[in-house]
């Protein structure tokens, strides 16, 4: 059986759930599928993204799964190749959103030989997965419906299809003398398949949903998931005043009722769906410090992972923590909260919600006006929480400044939160673009230099207009906000911590193909950002001593609480 017939068939099961974006990484033994891919290309059948580095490749394909839930499927030959994509895969394990790593390999007789790019390659990106499989040509050709069986979950996270392929590595005949077919992704649509199914199922599946529209109303205690299975629909939560605590959450949240709703308030991250709500508190983690022993509830919803006052709120013991599910991986940071298979509903706390916004409005508004005009980390975050379209932001200093300084962003922010690394980032950008449109990226210096490999375009390739601002800071920035940043470690703060680099960030920019821009003022700043993305790397130099970083952070908290809290005391308490 010839391995382009393997190839072939592979590919059509996956065009068969509806998955038509491809990220091809050049090699050898992955050459049947790069044969049979570029015949889809030409038919018009799919659209094809080759990338010479796997690992960029590998965040491309997580940045098309996540705008997108469908899987891309990235495809790289034998060997080391295979261990590169173990960053993106993690992330979307993490993060839940649809990953597929197709992985050609030498024939299994050949494990253990020596041979040239031979290794054992199963469980390599293990045991991040939601499904792997190991199957030769020949065993797709036999039983092409092995493909849809392994990605029956994959909705949900990665999985790993490994293909051994035989000599030779060409076509012998003409390829797929019949088209194939697009089908439909078999994406879940509903919470009530979850229950019944065991997993959130396919659109085959119906599910009776028992008669009668009262719900049981829940105190700390019960046993949510009993409770909800007996009704399959969102169960009522009693009066406990009641925050939200929402992170980023997978492509699916929201159709799942995943994702926080109701006249309370809400405690989001920027890169949350809830973060664009009314009910989205400005300054959250400001406010929540502020009303900490007035909260009596709180409902998890996504992966909210960004500060320590928000993890320490929903890791307490002495309240009552509901987490809605999330997959593959549960987040209740503190194993201590109640799992709820979907958003429970929350009474209104109208009072409640009011008293908390406008805490966080006065606070933010304290912290804008002591910013002034002074371009630093902290003034680039401000800018870009004031601008508009889709922004993706580094997992490092940036978003948690944006956290604290977007009032009611008008735009709408996508982080890689689900291990919040900062290598990726902008690839991850690259592929949401190609459905979501132009984008903007923001990073430190470091999470630039993390993914330079992404600078560098495929020539002749369609590319979505992209703009990326660095926060060029000299190092890493966020570790001076820890306790790294202290006074008493000054002798090992920059040797270990703040690592800064010899890098001509501009020339770089241009010998990639971006035009380079250097800002050196908020206004020429704000100038910039409300631009349209065309391909330049904006490069903001704000570099400052530690000492000074450390005071400025902690006089804008300082101001905020103040403001927080004066606001605060002038509300009863709902």
């Amino acid at each position: 059986m010839s391995s382009q017939a393997g190839a072939e068939a592979a590919l059509s099961r996956l065009l068969g759930l509806g998955i038509t974006h491809f990220v091809l990484c050049p090699g050898s033994r992955s050459a049947p599928f790069a044969y049979a891919l570029r015949e889809l290309e030409m038919r018009g059948i799919i659209t094809l993204h080759v990338e010479t580095d796997e690992r960029v490749a590998g965040f491309v394909a997580l940045g098309l799964g996540k705008a997108s839930g469908i899987p891309a499927p990235v495809i790289t030959t034998s060997g080391s190749a295979v261990a590169n994509l173990h960053p993106a895969t993690v992330e979307a394990f993490h993060s839940g959103v649809p990953f597929i790593a197709l992985t050609a390999d030498r024939p299994e007789w050949m494990r253990g030989s020596g041979a040239n790019q031979t290794t054992n390659q199963v469980g390599m990106l293990g045991p991040n997965l939601v499904n792997q499989i190991d199957v030769s040509a020949e065993d797709v050709v036999e039983d092409p419906e092995l493909i849809d069986r392994a990605l029956q979950d994959v909705w949900r996270g990665p999985v790993h299809l490994n293909a051994s392929f035989e000599n030779p590595l060409h076509p012998t005949e003409p390829s797929f003398p019949v088209t194939p077919e697009v089908g439909s992704f078999p994406a879940p649509t509903g919470p009530a398949d979850d229950l019944v199914a065991g997993l959130i199922g396919f659109k085959d599946v119906s599910v009776p949903v028992p008669e009668g529209d009262s719900e049981p109303v829940l105190e700390a205690g019960s046993d949510l998931v009993s409770e909800v299975e007996s009704g399959l629909t969102p169960s009522a939560l009693d009066n406990a005043r009641t925050v939200i605590v929402a992170g980023p959450g997978t492509p699916y949240s929201e159709v799942l009722r995943r994702t926080g709703h109701g006249q309370v308030p809400v405690l989001a991250e920027p890169a949350s769906i809830e973060r664009n709500y009314a009910e989205a508190i400005p300054a959250a983690r400001i406010v929540a410090d502020c009303v900490n022993d007035e909260i009596e509830r709180v409902v998890i919803t996504g992966h909210p992972t960004l500060s320590r006052p928000i993890t320490s709120l929903v890791c307490r013991t002495d309240i009552d923590i509901i987490s809605v599910t999330t997959e593959p991986v549960p987040t209740d940071p503190g194993r201590i909260a109640r799992t709820a298979p979907v958003m429970p509903d929350v009474p209104d706390q109208t009072a409640w919600l009011k008293r908390l916004s406008a805490a966080g409005q006065r606070a933010y508004e304290a912290g804008r006006s002591y910013l002034g005009d002074e371009l630093d980390a902290l003034q680039v975050a401000a800018q870009v929480a004031d601008a508009e379209g889709n922004w993706f932001v580094g997992a490092s200093n940036v978003i948690r400044d944006i956290d604290l300084l977007a009032g009611s962003p008008k735009a709408t922010f996508h982080a890689n939160r689900g291990l919040a690394g900062i290598d990726g980032t902008m690839s991850t950008a690259r592929g949401m673009a190609h459905h979501l449109g132009p984008m903007k990226v923001v990073v430190g210096d470091l999470t630039f230099i993390h993914d330079l490999g992404g600078l560098i375009l495929t020539r002749g390739q369609d590319e979505p207009a992209l703009d990326i601002v660095i926060i060029d800071d000299s190092g890493g920035g966020i570790f001076a906000t820890l306790e790294h940043g202290d006074p008493r470690f000054s002798d090992t703060f920059d040797r270990v911590f703040r690592t800064a680099k010899n890098l001509d960030i501009p020339t770089l920019a241009r010998a990639c193909g971006w035009e380079p821009v250097v800002v050196t003022s908020t206004g020429e700043l704000r100038e910039i950002l409300a631009a349209k993305p065309a391909g330049r790397v904006i490069v903001v130099n704000c570099a400052q001593e530690i000492h000074h970083v450390r005071q400025r952070r902690r006089e804008l908290t300082s101001i905020m609480i103040e403001a927080a809290r004066q606001e605060l005391a002038g509300h009863t308490p709902a």
